[in-house]
């Protein structure tokens, strides 16, 4: 294979090779090698060590009680604000806002999520598996915008790569019974029926489809398998009582933070999901154990996942033999996701001469640093700082992570990253990169040099991967 066919191998599978690095001979052993352990992450410099400059407030929160402690303080920022509403005008109750809740708990929030993100892509140990850890991330999304659950993002999404190494039932159990999934798809609200909570009168919460709906569609099966709206149904209701603990939530007993089953909100009695019986008889918690146990091994979900991983790195219509293979290795290997993104990975090498995909705004914006060696923007996201704010770039683009408007994640389909506007928008992003890498240029051979450099990101091989 030639070089330039090698340097799109990289692009497609990771955010292609930094520009004056030699290449690696042997390129798809590269590739292969990353996926058996989990690479740091942070906010990284160039040579790969941590940032020091970095204040406090901008440090990435680690473990659950750390994580729920990072929710109880937004949810007590607004309640601080709110109390302060009646004694300001409009415009002090705005500022007040803006000072104590939005830019600490959601501006600075997502930017250092979106920085790690960013700065482990380009300069971290593992672009590969950075690549496989964003489709994770998009196919099981969580984003802002439900009850204050900013804090809970990052930490969710960085709970994924740390199961990226094992299996898909692992993965999958991990990412349905997290906070940041419970909280963004209202199943802390879901209660059963004919729980003694609700024939009590304790609660006015009832049952929430969101969850059930989307651990079927999106998440497992899809609607291709044939499950019917009873099936959702049901599975909704083995999903009752499923919440999560702040710290010092419950004054009636301590609850460890994260995630808890509450059998007093759960729907009591048998479920039944595509045939299949569950009940809780010697577990409370078997329910949704082994419905989580039987969609992760099924046919059809092992069919979703494959095809999707295909269309996200191969083609928006990936040849069949190449889906099927995948399939056969999830099957085959009961979901070990190590050897399923290898065979992704040898698949986009296989294919590469008759397979192309439009990059992402955000794959592109990392691919075309990587490749002029140029680092991400790194003005802090307040109104006293001047310069390119990163979360604010990637918005530009199309693409403002984490601000998804839906569950299904960003798309995955070429078409929708097309268009006129959005090319545009590109094509202004790249001639700002010239003030990264030395504009204005001090004679004639620089500036050849960066109208080359912005020529090479806004070409058609560099788009298309």
């Amino acid at each position: 294979m030639d070089l330039p066919s090698k340097l799109r191998f990289t692009r497609k599978i990771a955010f292609g090779w930094p520009n004056g690095h030699p290449l690696s001979q042997d390129v798809l052993g590269w590739a292969l090698s990353q996926f058996n352990s989990v690479p740091t992450i942070d906010i990284l410099e160039p040579d790969g060590s941590r940032r020091k400059d970095l204040p406090e407030s901008v440090r990435l929160v680690w473990g659950m009680e750390d994580t729920m402690a990072a929710y109880d303080a937004i949810e007590s920022a607004e309640d601080n604000v709110n109390k302060l509403a009646k004694n300001l005008s409009k415009e002090e109750f705005q500022r007040a806002q803006q000072e104590m809740l939005h830019i600490p708990f959601k501006r600075i929030e997502h930017w250092k999520e979106c920085q790690a993100r960013g700065t482990t892509a380009l300069y971290g140990s593992g672009p590969v598996f950075e690549r496989f850890w964003h489709f994770w991330t998009n196919h099981f999304m969580v984003a802002p915008g439900n009850a204050n659950n900013d804090p809970l993002i990052g930490p969710y999404q960085r709970m994924l790569r740390e199961h990226m190494v094992g299996d898909f039932r692992t993965l999958l159990w991990h990412a349905i019974t997290h906070p940041g999934i419970i909280t963004y798809l209202d199943n802390h609200r879901n209660t059963g029926p004919n729980s003694k909570a609700k024939l009590r009168g304790w609660t006015k919460d009832s049952v929430n489809e969101n969850l059930g709906r989307e651990l079927l569609e999106l998440f497992t099966l899809s609607p291709s398998s044939g499950y019917s709206q009873r099936d959702v149904e049901e599975t909704t209701l083995i999903l009752t009582g499923w919440k999560y603990a702040r710290n010092g939530q419950n004054k009636k007993e301590y609850r460890k933070p994260g995630t808890y089953f509450d059998y007093n909100h759960h729907e009591p009695g048998e479920r039944h999901v595509m045939g299949k019986t569950y009940s809780s008889l010697f577990r409370p918690t078997s329910k949704l154990e082994d419905l989580i146990t039987d969609l992760a091994y099924h046919p059809a979900t092992a069919q979703h996942i494959a095809h999707k991983l295909c269309v996200y790195f191969l083609q928006d219509s990936p040849p069949v033999e190449c889906v099927e293979a995948v399939k056969q290795v999830f099957i085959q290997s009961r979901g070990h996701l190590p050897s399923v993104h290898q065979e992704v990975v040898v698949q986009a090498w296989k294919t590469l001469t008759n397979t192309r995909k439009f990059s992402s705004p955000e794959a592109w914006v990392l691919q075309a640093h990587r490749d002029l060696n140029i680092d991400l923007p790194r003005t802090l996201p307040l109104p006293s700082e001047k310069g390119l704010k990163y979360t604010y770039l990637l918005g530009d683009l199309g693409q403002p992570i984490p601000w998804c408007p839906q569950p299904n994640g960003w798309p995955i389909q070429s078409a929708e990253w097309v268009s006129k506007e959005m090319i545009d928008r590109r094509i202004r992003y790249a001639i700002l990169m010239q003030t990264f890498s030395g504009f204005p240029a001090k004679s004639k051979q620089q500036e050849k040099q960066q109208e080359t450099q912005a020529f090479q990101v806004l070409h058609a091989d560099f788009l298309w991967s």
